[in-house]
């Protein structure tokens, strides 16, 4: 916000922030500073591990046989009211994580593993501010006989899509003096980086919960 106030958006802007000087750019990045975009990833408190299926149940069966919960979140929706809609792109891979020790009992080496392809979510729940997204994680595996241990986690990558009258704009926005504009190269989620411009994750946006 302080770099916002400080590049004068509606006045003489320094050469180093002149695309602010474009109204609709400088509403796009004052939106980006206050869209609140978060990943939660967490237990879900509906998980049953021996959920059975019931039509009558009160939760589908989808959603309490799934032990994990990835909640996108972000604010534009009650920021903007009617003035354009969000959709949400997201992207949830399990990556398996293997640790090999000594005979000592120390860890020497990691390996960790990121799928080329989206996992599919067993259930999902979409709300006006938020995509729920209901997915099982294996239990972490021990095996003394070969001296590693495997883990998996979750990597999520997410997109905020405004569909508005000034056009389409992808959250997150840049920083406030990152001229970075949106390009073919931000289309698809990149899952060697982190804490790029137009696609939230799991550690740059962790929101409390995050496990």
């Amino acid at each position: 916000m302080d770099d916002l106030l400080s590049a004068e958006t509606f006045g003489t802007a320094g050469a180093d922030v002149q695309y602010l000087r474009d109204p609709q750019e400088a509403f796009y990045r004052l939106l980006g500073v206050f869209a609140g975009n978060s990943i939660v990833v967490g237990r879900n408190p509906f998980f049953e591990p021996k959920a059975k299926l019931d039509s009558r149940a009160e939760v589908p069966h989808s959603v309490g046989s799934a032990d994990t919960l990835i909640r996108i979140e972000n604010r534009l929706p009650g920021l903007l009211g009617s003035l354009g809609s969000v959709d949400i792109e997201a992207d949830c891979r399990l990556c398996e994580k293997v640790t090999y020790y000594s005979i000592k009992g120390s860890p020497y080496s990691t390996d960790i593993q990121t799928p080329t392809m989206c996992s599919i979510p067993k259930a999902q729940r979409l709300y006006s501010d938020s995509l729920e997204l209901y997915f099982s994680t294996p239990p972490a595996n021990i095996d003394p006989s070969t001296f590693k241990t495997r883990n998996w986690y979750w990597a999520v990558r997410a997109q905020f899509v405004l569909q508005g009258r000034g056009g389409v704009r992808y959250f997150p926005a840049p920083e406030v003096k990152d001229p970075t504009t949106y390009g073919p190269a931000y289309a698809k989620a990149n899952f060697n980086k982190i804490e790029l411009p137009f696609w939230a994750d799991e550690q740059t946006h962790k929101a409390s919960g995050n496990e």
